[in-house]
């Protein structure tokens, strides 16, 4: 297995401790149960375990023996401890032989990607160090960080995953036909993942997209026939090596006189992309995501559309929703993220969707990374609605 990205991120992550003034990050786990683990080392546990990482650069895992062998092939680790009867001993006696005078501790009041400490296992953990006299401090901050500022091989791979969904995208818009049922339209999607040898992004299985005729939202294809005349959304992701795409298209079905759209679906289109256009001029770094986000909903106000109904856009790496910055409102379900600030090397996209109202729904998204000085698109950006003649 390539485990060059938890490298990249474990290195990182000891600068990240090392800049904070935190000597130790513990990450506990059983059978895979943090969500920084896929991120972090790219290994777990089946039995109880313990990940830390030292702001010196040092890295240990504590497991039981029969876990030990993947940990210590993968070269990740400078010492892997192993336990026979339990992970209490072996992992206080290393705390207490390493003494750090903080140690974070991934839980989480806002982010749920930085909050794979259960309470259990806090209560556990303070009994088994309850000798240890330092700080307990959350690793939101710089799990955040981790998340969001991406590697060159982070960035590579989310653009290949981008590169295969367009190529997909390509493939089954030659195979649309009026009459088809929403599922039909997403299994053509599932016979092109098999054939490139890919899954869904979203839930890394063989699974459709969202093919929403109507009833905009995340739902599942339904038997809802596309006829003559309709708009239809495909909204789609695909994971190439841990890494996602999230990219929405939005297809109008001709009917049998006609030549093209209709003036008014055009002209939502053009407001969605031109909107798109405005909020990628916006993303750079130091802009705060509420600010990003407020350049696309007033634009499209400004154009007689609905205000938009969700963020303008949000992180991808990992996952389709990556935490961090997000470009969204400051509404109170979106908590602290919308005041978070853009950095060079995050991976956003751009959506300002158009839903039902007195104009056509229209969603366009596309994924783009920020530069030194601005952002640039991943993804190739649709121009113009994707026209399917009866």
């Amino acid at each position: 297995m390539n485990y060059s990205v938890n490298r990249e991120k474990m290195e990182q992550a000891s600068k990240a401790l090392s800049d904070r003034g935190i000597a130790l990050w513990l990450i506990l786990t059983s059978e895979g149960s943090d969500p920084c683990l896929p991120l972090v080392t790219g290994v777990r546990t089946v039995g109880p375990g313990a990940f830390l990482i030292l702001a010196s650069g040092e890295r240990y895992a504590v497991c039981s023996s029969i876990d030990a062998q993947d940990i210590e092939e993968s070269g990740l680790f400078h010492e892997v401890v192993k336990y026979t009867n339990n992970l209490d001993e072996a992992l206080r006696a290393l705390v207490l032989k390493l003494a750090p005078s903080h140690i974070a501790l991934n839980y989480s009041k806002d982010e749920h990607l930085c909050d794979g400490l259960t309470l259990g296992r806090y209560r556990w953990l303070l009994e088994v160090l309850k000798e240890y006299d330092g700080e307990f401090v959350s690793s939101e901050s710089f799990l955040t960080e981790l998340r969001s500022i991406k590697t060159p091989e982070e960035i590579r791979r989310v653009k290949k995953a981008i590169d295969v969904t367009l190529d997909i995208y390509d493939a089954v818009f030659e195979k649309l036909k009026v009459g088809m049922t929403e599922k039909q339209a997403g299994e053509l999607f599932l016979v092109e993942m098999q054939e490139r040898g890919v899954v869904n992004g979203l839930d890394r299985t063989l699974s459709m997209p969202m093919v929403l005729k109507e009833n905009i939202a995340h739902r599942q294809p339904s038997d809802r026939v596309i006829e003559p005349g309709d708009l239809v959304i495909f909204d789609y992701s695909i994971d190439y090596e841990g890494y996602v795409s999230d990219i929405a298209r939005t297809v109008y079905f001709l009917k049998a006189d006609e030549e093209d759209a209709p003036e008014d679906a055009k002209y939502a289109f053009q407001a969605a992309f031109d909107a798109i256009s405005a909020a990628q001029r916006a993303l750079k770094p130091g802009a705060v995501g509420h600010e990003v986000d407020a350049v696309a909903r007033q634009f499209l106000l400004d154009r007689g559309m609905p205000e938009i109904s969700h963020a303008t856009g949000h992180q991808i790496g990992r996952e389709t929703h990556d935490g961090g910055t997000l470009l969204g409102p400051r509404w109170d379900r979106y908590g602290r993220s919308p005041y978070g600030t853009v950095e060079e090397h995050m991976i956003f996209t751009l959506e300002p969707t158009i839903l039902p109202g007195k104009p056509p729904y229209i969603l366009l998204e596309e994924n783009l990374v920020v530069t030194s000085d601005g952002s640039e698109y991943l993804s190739t950006r649709q121009e113009s609605l994707v026209l399917i003649r009866s």
